[in-house]
């Protein structure tokens, strides 16, 4: 259980100094859902929950290369911010 708080402590602090140093998350995947969804041609823009969703699939891809203990934090932090901001979008409807 200790290992989980500790991993979780982590995951929470690296969140913290990316936020501060990008702005914020769910701001941030908003807008490139905006941007990919305009170079795409599509008509309604991509959710921020799907842009962090394909991120954390990047960050799989390069987890089966190579073992790198950041590419799984990222994937775990990408991964949360997802689950975070869709039940946030299915609260609104």
């Amino acid at each position: 259980m200790e290992t989980i708080n500790l991993q979780n402590h982590k995951l929470e602090r690296i969140r913290n100094i990316k936020s501060s140093e990008y702005g914020p998350f769910d701001t941030n995947m908003n807008l490139i859902g905006r941007v990919w969804s305009a170079l795409l041609g599509l008509k309604h823009p991509i959710p921020g929950y799907l842009v962090s969703l394909m991120y954390t699939a990047s960050k799989l891809l390069r987890a089966r290369n190579n073992f790198k203990i950041d590419t799984y934090d990222d994937a775990m932090n990408y991964l949360y911010q997802a689950k975070l901001m869709q039940q946030k979008e299915r609260e609104v409807k």
